[in-house]
């Protein structure tokens, strides 16, 4: 064996030592490098990690010392999008645990979750928590998560930081809302900002269910088909539902247990007809303020009306409670052609094997809108930092790898894997995901809704109680909207 080894060894040499001299003498440079030496190495990508994901531009070096940085948050969902003590298994949890772990490693810090009621309901003491910790001075918060519609108010009140003013932050990278940031800032101050960060932003983004073996019942056409042609209208709504209604309970009233062609999710859900159709609600002036409502134009004035006519006249149905949760049970029953809802209630519907679904962006307005609007209903949580917290350009360092660690960990665990394959019937219902999500719009109008008079939900509620005579509404309801938008501008102007 070892004069075998021997003898290999003697070839390999002489073999080497022949190529080296048909080198010279042809001509060639004895010691130029071999071709295996000379072949090129592909070039380290340090923008991005391994799966393609565009990394933030956190110094290396940055470390605070294992500081701990105490971060507000909704009790209701502390479990579901913030922390979770260990992993489970579940593929979003471990996206979570492993999110909190990465941002504590790179940064040196203890991310200390505390929760407090925050929904709806308890939005005032919430609130009133962040107002009471500024006006004290005890930097009792860092970082505060507060449901979206809320933050408005928080600004107002001037307890919070200047985002723009602080370090770290990149609001040109794409884990933040990029539509959002451009309609909050007045005068480049921004006092609050969404996007991966909170994964209520995608659960809470407003689509359509439908039934497909109604559909298949009543010669509905492919749907996707007609999404992907820029087909799917209102109009289209009004034509495949006029004859779907069954009064299968015998009641002589349209009610629960009746067979439905278009049903609401809730009353919540009816603004996002706003987006779905590109209706505008404030006009920018010259100076690029959202200075003048326009709510009342003829496109708005008509597009009520189609709504209203929709469940009035078409026999369509609006649960009866702004949360109420009868729309899941109705559409699971097989009883509802169409059902709108948020991609949440997928997991609703993973196990109903009576008929099979599909998930369809809200209708445009007419086929001459370019693209379709998806609105993210306002139960998703923006972030802030109060003007007492300890470090702010700690926090906002934070808040910058807290936002982009979720972009790479957790929407891709949610999106792409529990929504995109967990819950979705096939590859078109995949796509339908990513066309709704791209097509996500925000608005300083909606934004700010609570402190301008409230035209979502004026719209919403018009809608609701089946008033046709939006013209008559917005003539009455804008001239003190008017007074509350020009103070809300005046005074954030004014904020330092």
């Amino acid at each position: 064996m070892k004069k075998i080894v021997s003898y290999l060894l003697l070839c390999s040499m002489l073999a080497a030592s022949l190529a080296a001299c048909g080198g010279a003498e042809s001509g060639g440079d004895a010691t130029a490098p071999s071709q295996q030496d000379s072949v090129s190495t592909v070039p380290v990508d340090t923008d991005h990690d391994a799966n393609g994901f565009l990394l933030d531009s956190i110094p290396a070096d940055t470390n605070f010392g294992g500081a701990t940085v105490n971060i507000l948050i909704r009790e209701a969902i502390a479990n579901t999008e913030f922390f979770v003590e260990e992993q489970t298994g579940d593929i979003v949890d471990d996206a979570l645990f492993e999110r909190n772990n990465a941002v504590e490693e790179r940064l040196g810090v203890d991310l200390n979750f505390i929760s407090l009621p925050g929904e709806w309901p308890d939005r005032e003491t919430f609130k009133g928590a962040i107002k009471q910790s500024v006006m004290a001075a005890d930097g009792a918060y860092d970082l505060c998560a507060v449901l979206s519609n809320q933050l408005a108010s928080l600004t107002l009140d001037g307890v919070l930081i200047d985002l723009n003013t602080l370090d770290y932050l990149d609001f040109e990278k794409p884990w933040w809302a990029k539509g959002l940031l451009d309609e909050l800032a007045v005068d480049d101050k921004l006092y609050f900002a969404s996007g991966d960060a909170s994964l209520g932003l995608i659960n809470g983004m407003i689509c359509v269910f439908y039934n497909k073996s109604l559909c298949e019942d009543y010669s509905v056409p492919n749907l996707y088909d007609l999404v992907n042609n820029g087909e799917w209208t209102i109009d289209k709504v009004v034509e495949f539902t006029k004859d779907v209604y069954q009064d299968l309970n015998g009641d002589g009233t349209k009610s629960l247990g009746d067979q439905f062609g278009f049903a609401t999710g809730s009353w919540n859900q009816l603004y996002g007809f706003i987006d779905s159709f590109n209706l505008q609600i404030l006009e920018r002036d010259n100076d690029g303020y959202p200075s003048k409502f326009v709510f009342g134009s003829e496109k708005v004035v008509d597009a009520e009306q189609k709504l209203v006519a929709l469940f009035k006249d078409n026999d369509a149905f609006i649960t009866e409670s702004a949360d109420s949760d009868n729309y899941v049970k109705e559409f699971q029953s097989g009883r509802v052609m169409f059902c709108t809802g948020e991609f949440k209630d997928t997991a609703s519907y993973r196990d109903i094997s009576t008929f099979d679904y599909g998930v369809i962006p809200y209708p445009k307005y007419d086929e001459n809108q370019p693209e379709y609007g998806t609105t993210a209903r306002a139960t998703y949580s923006s972030f802030c930092i109060p003007k007492t917290a300890n470090d702010p350009d700690m926090t906002a360092a934070v808040l910058e790898c807290f936002a982009s660690e979720s972009y790479r960990k957790v929407s891709p665990a949610y999106f792409e894997t529990a929504l995109k394959v967990k819950y979705s019937r096939d590859d078109e219902t995949s796509q339908m995901f990513d066309l709704i999500k791209s097509s996500v719009r925000f608005s300083f109008a909606t934004s700010f809704t609570a402190v301008i008079g409230d035209p979502q939900n004026c719209f919403k509620g018009e809608v609701a109680k089946l008033n046709d005579n939006w013209a008559s509404y917005i003539a009455s309801w804008e001239p003190n909207a008017q007074t509350k938008l020009d103070s809300a501008l005046e005074t954030i102007r004014g904020l330092e």
